[in-house]
């Protein structure tokens, strides 16, 4: 598989092959045909094997620790290249960026997360912060603890996110509400609000982009 890899990349890969041929550098001199396999009839895809949680990838046979934690490395090293696609750059030129790592970061959590990016004068990252966590369904935003990270991080200028893992990417009237408080705020601090943007585990939508946007 090694020498498949290198002659012709991963283009020509099944999922259960890409994933057999990660598990060889945990668990070596054995066959992790059928282990591959198994996970990805359990987890759907790749993406959901490598965002498990190391404890439930260990009850599969054949998984210990070593393999269990080779994806949480994995997610962890791609999540920080994301990172680096965006770190000190024009937020709003590079707004895709910004877009893939908290999707990659946050979209397959199982319950509600709100995280916030907090911006200089020249809208580069200052710092990328959890603000809130929640239920399956539900997490509150308090909008004084975004302005106290706010504050706390010395912004220009933010934006905030939240997943949601029902993979809705309508926005609900909750979101709304808040999105207009935290856009009034930013403007009596002369800390602007950029974006609300919800996250899915395969998309994203930017509520700047909807004509309810407040003015």
């Amino acid at each position: 598989m090694l020498q498949r890899f290198q002659q012709g990349g991963i283009q020509a890969f099944h999922d259960y092959e890409i994933l057999e041929l990660l598990l060889t550098y945990a668990i070596p001199r054995k066959d992790t045909k059928e282990l591959a396999k198994s996970l990805l009839r359990h987890y759907k895809s790749l993406s959901g094997v490598l965002h498990a949680e190391p404890a439930q990838l260990q009850h599969f046979e054949g998984i210990g620790a070593r393999a269990a934690h080779l994806f949480i490395l994995m997610k962890e090293v791609m999540a920080w290249c994301l990172h680096e696609s965006y770190d000190k750059r024009p937020i709003i030129a590079h707004s895709n960026d910004v877009r893939d790592y908290l999707r990659f970061h946050y979209g397959h959590r199982g319950y509600e997360y709100v995280a916030a990016l907090f911006l200089d004068n020249a809208h580069a990252v200052i710092a990328t912060e959890v603000i809130a966590e929640g239920t399956a369904n539900q997490c509150v935003i308090y909008p004084r603890a975004v302005v106290e990270s706010a504050l706390k991080n010395k912004a220009a200028a933010f934006l905030v996110a939240h997943n949601h893992p029902g993979g809705t990417l309508n926005p609900s009237v909750a979101d709304w509400k808040i999105t207009r408080r935290l856009f009034q705020i930013g403007k009596l601090l002369d800390m602007p609000l950029l974006d609300h943007i919800i996250i899915c585990k395969t998309a994203t939508v930017s509520l700047k982009d909807h004509v309810e946007w407040p003015k």
